[in-house]
């Protein structure tokens, strides 16, 4: 088999959409479509040769990514959740780009957010995308950030300033540096895969704490490894990539109510950040500030189940 060009992961969960699975299903061209079930869910009845389905030994965003990730074999890397569709030519569409971008790193897709049970808005034909040889780019190094907005122009993404230095009042007053052009997070956006299948393996390793005990934190992949990336390469002001312009390439569903999106403690999987990479002050400044919000979120996190608890008692009389 030749290489693909893009490899496509998705941690699943059960009761998957009948209109996801055939959206993903005429994605064109020559990709790899991972599926990373969590344990003790049936494969999908697909015969599609692209596709690999995989059962993570546990259950969580974390072990089921991490284990897609490092079955994919294409040039390029993107994950997404089993709620966003991808537009049917986005392995072209990542052709076209590091192709005339060979030393990004990074391609990010214009989204399109959608409100839960918008059909319509889900379902309606995608509009074809320019040819990306016929783009311009503005931003830091061109100084023409005003033309983001503008149709045909792709907008820079320079790398995270992490040799910002270390600002301990940021757990009174929170973080500052992290405002700006630069992409924090992995998920959504296509990567090299080479780059990510060597930070994984960093990550892998720093879980592991003496001998056979490992730390491993069952959420928050996503601000892990792309910090983890940009940390492990970094070049003070480099350009790493790119935004595309509209047409949108990703539609993204609010969840149902059942799945309703939480606050998560990041921090319990960031640490690692901090345990690879501790010369960064930007990321200590982003840990530190974390934890001066634990206790805010903790209050919050128990407020909000305590009104789940008043709810069900009065809904079941």
């Amino acid at each position: 088999m030749t290489q693909p060009i893009l490899s496509i992961i998705v941690p699943t969960r059960e009761g998957l959409p009948e209109y996801w699975i055939e959206s993903l299903l005429k994605i064109n061209g020559d990709v790899e479509l991972i599926l990373v079930h969590p344990p003790g869910m049936k494969k999908l009845p697909i015969s599609d040769p692209r596709m690999q389905q995989i059962n993570s030994s546990f259950r969580g965003e974390i072990i089921q990514r991490m284990t897609g990730l490092m079955n994919a074999s294409a040039q390029y890397i993107l994950t997404v959740n089993c709620d966003e569709l991808l537009h049917p030519d986005i392995a072209e569409i990542t052709r076209q780009y590091f192709t005339k971008f060979p030393d990004s790193w990074v391609l990010r897709l214009n989204r399109k957010d959608v409100t839960y049970g918008d059909e319509a808005g889900l379902k309606s034909p995608w509009e074809t995308v320019s040819n990306i040889d016929e783009m311009k780019t503005c931003g830091v190094s061109t100084g023409d950030q005003n033309l983001q907005d503008q149709p045909n122009y792709m907008v820079e993404i320079p790398i995270a300033p992490l040799h910002n230095k270390f600002d301990p009042f940021c757990m009174l007053r929170g973080r500052k540096d992290h405002h700006g052009r630069h992409t924090e997070n992995f998920d959504k956006k296509v990567w090299k895969n080479e780059m990510v299948q060597a930070t994984l393996a960093d990550i892998r390793d720093a879980m592991i704490l003496s001998g056979p005990f490992k730390y491993f934190p069952f959420w928050c992949l996503d601000r892990l490894l792309g910090l983890s990336i940009q940390a492990k390469y970094y070049e003070q002001g480099k350009i790493i990539g790119h935004i595309l312009p509209k047409p949108e390439q990703i539609r993204i569903e609010d969840n149902p109510p059942e799945y309703r999106r939480t606050k998560r403690f990041y921090v319990f999987a960031e640490l690692l950040l901090l345990k690879n990479n501790p010369q960064y002050g930007y990321l200590w400044n982003l840990i530190l500030a974390q934890f001066a919000d634990i206790p805010v979120r903790a209050i919050s996190s128990i407020n909000r189940r305590l009104s789940e608890n008043k709810m069900q008692k009065i809904t079941n009389g």
